[in-house]
């Protein structure tokens, strides 16, 4: 797979649920470049600039400072939060306060079935942003793997991250442990 086939892929799920595809940027003063953004805003309730906010999917590299061991994919979430922050301030459009995250990570390390458990520590709240990781999925293109952790958005509104987990594993291998008995 390359990364117009992602691109393919990632298009024919996230459109037809109402995102838009922007192009990315890249991020010199936090290491970071991101191919593309998928945005669709999200009503969580009435009330006028609380209620509303913005699904984000942004697919990008993996930077080459970030690995899997320690705290590596934890500072990459915390990256792309504060970029994901700065491309889409509330104030612009009446966007809302909420931004809820899905990051796509494209890396060339290969993926293995202890990625997932290491993967599922790193989705709690990130400090000073306003996007929150609702999933995070890491993609190898070259070995055709995927490997992924997501948890539910408030009220069933993000359904990105499953929909893309779901995509993502009917065409990729997933490694899953096996079973300790």
């Amino acid at each position: 797979m390359i990364e117009e086939d992602l691109f393919e892929l990632l298009d024919s799920v996230l459109s037809p649920l109402g995102a838009r595809s922007e192009d990315g940027d890249e991020s010199r003063d936090r290491p970071l470049d991101v191919l593309r953004y998928y945005v669709r805003p999200v009503r969580l309730s009435a009330l006028p600039i609380v209620g509303r906010g913005l699904s984000v999917v942004a697919v990008c590299r993996q930077p080459i400072d970030v690995g899997m061991v320690g705290d590596g994919y934890r500072k990459l979430i915390e990256r792309l939060a504060r970029v994901v922050n700065t491309r889409f301030p509330p104030i612009r459009r009446g966007r809302g306060l909420t931004l809820g995250m899905t990051a796509v990570v494209t890396t060339p390390e290969p993926i293995g079935p202890e990625d997932d458990a290491i993967l599922a520590r790193i989705l709690d709240p990130v400090s000073r942003a306003r996007a929150v990781p609702l999933g995070v999925l890491r993609v190898n293109l070259g070995q055709e793997a995927v490997s992924f952790s997501l948890r539910r958005g408030p009220l069933g509104v993000f359904p990105e991250p499953e929909a893309v987990a779901d995509a993502l594993s009917a065409r990729l291998r997933r490694f899953v442990p096996l079973l300790e008995t």
